[in-house]
């Protein structure tokens, strides 16, 4: 099941049986490269967050408590490319500011799952903390360390040889970068939306239970 251009597809992290983080993007295309989404700056999403303000980057879902529930927030700063193929253990992100690229974002996260429930349209995975950045010049750094060290063997995250190997998968992605192989070369890198087009926006279904891998491909059936 391949996504159209111009579709509304809702990006889902889940973890301990909950969402904690949705995003309503545009396909850009999905095909043999991958599944290319846009998401511009003004976007509402939504994230796990408690009254007080703290998110899951603070604490593990016990350590929030209750009152940690998903609350819309808009999107500021960055517009977003981001970019996932199937089977693979992160998603990579490109940072644009009015029109300009600034830079690359690898999201280490388990590999994500296609869905569809009628017109509604989406991708399950679940985040594994553990970030990598990369600058024009290829560069590279590590973000969010701590997070990944502080829940490793809690429950519904990672114990030490997952963490060990969520690691290894940053490494590898980092290595990409330094080699400056897709899709570190330069591709999108001068993308430009269509102005006409509508912001994404969250639509009925949202909720729907997560999605079961039902083949390699990463496509669960309809």
């Amino acid at each position: 099941m391949y996504f159209e251009p111009g579709q509304t597809v809702l990006r889902r992290c889940w973890r301990g049986g909950r969402i904690t983080f949705l995003q309503a993007t545009r396909v850009i295309e999905d095909g043999e490269r991958g599944l290319l989404l846009w998401l511009p700056a003004g976007a509402t999403y939504w994230r796990i967050m408690t009254g007080d303000g703290r998110t899951h980057h603070d604490g593990t879902l016990d350590e929030l408590g209750p009152d940690a529930v998903l609350r819309p927030l808009v999107w500021s700063g960055n517009d977003l490319l981001m970019w996932q193929r199937s089977g693979e253990p992160w998603s990579v992100w490109w940072f644009f500011r009015q029109g300009r690229f600034l830079s690359w974002y690898g999201n280490l996260e388990e590999p994500f799952v296609r869905w569809r429930d009628g017109d509604v349209r989406g991708v399950d995975f679940a985040d594994n903390a553990l970030d990598v950045l990369v600058d024009p010049d290829l560069s590279w750094r590590w973000k969010d360390e701590r997070e990944l060290v502080a829940k490793t063997g809690h429950l519904h995250y990672w114990d030490e040889a997952q963490a060990a190997a969520i690691r290894a998968d940053g490494a590898r992605l980092a290595a990409v970068a330094q080699s400056g192989a897709f899709p570190f070369d330069g591709t999108w890198c001068d993308f430009r939306p269509d102005p006409a087009w509508p912001v994404p926006r969250r639509t009925a279904g949202w909720d729907r239970p997560r999605a079961v891998r039902a083949d390699p491909s990463g496509t669960m059936a309809s």
